[in-house]
């Protein structure tokens, strides 16, 4: 489907009011559709109710799904970057790219984990971790030179500090 919409938009006449939508289940979907960089996205997807409990000394997170949908406005998550970190853009070295801003911070979601990659043990989605990781990025961008993702390549000298940072974190 990515591929669909990246060759798409490399068309001659692709039109940039172009609206994609998706329907899935898969939170890397949101990801995915943040990364195309297109302004119409929305992702269509059941809602996921995660309940947790314990019995005895162990936690139990069960996540069933509802028949409620969701829909979810790419676009408006992208705003909220851009009001999210704006507040840092007159602190930063390097010139303010939303653009950038969203690919480090899909970057940064790797460390919670994917269907392929397992979650850092002091990042649980279900406990703010991409809050946490909003944050951590904020403190770190007035230092930094440039971007830590350059055209799908990760600068891990540039990442550094942002990985040290996140290494201090303990529940």
């Amino acid at each position: 489907m990515m591929d669909y919409v990246r060759n798409l938009k490399l068309s001659p006449g692709y039109d940039p009011n172009t609206r994609h939508c998706f329907y899935g289940s898969d939170a890397d979907l949101i990801m995915l559709s943040m990364l195309t960089h297109e302004p119409h996205f929305f992702i269509i997807r059941e809602e996921h109710v995660i309940t947790k409990s314990k019995h005895g000394g162990v936690s139990r997170v069960d996540i069933t799904r509802s028949k409620n949908l969701q829909l979810i406005h790419i676009s408006m998550l992208r705003e909220y970057f851009l009001i999210e970190y704006r507040e840092v853009a007159s602190e930063m070295k390097m010139k303010f790219d939303i653009e950038r801003i969203i690919d480090d911070f899909v970057f940064f979601c790797f460390f919670i984990g994917n269907d392929f990659l397992p979650s850092l043990s002091a990042l649980d989605i279900s406990e703010g971790s991409l809050d946490r990781l909003i944050t951590f990025y904020k403190e770190c961008l007035p230092d930094m030179k440039d971007y830590i993702t350059e055209s799908g390549l990760i600068h891990w000298d540039r990442a550094e500090p942002f990985i040290a940072l996140l290494g201090k974190y303990e529940h």
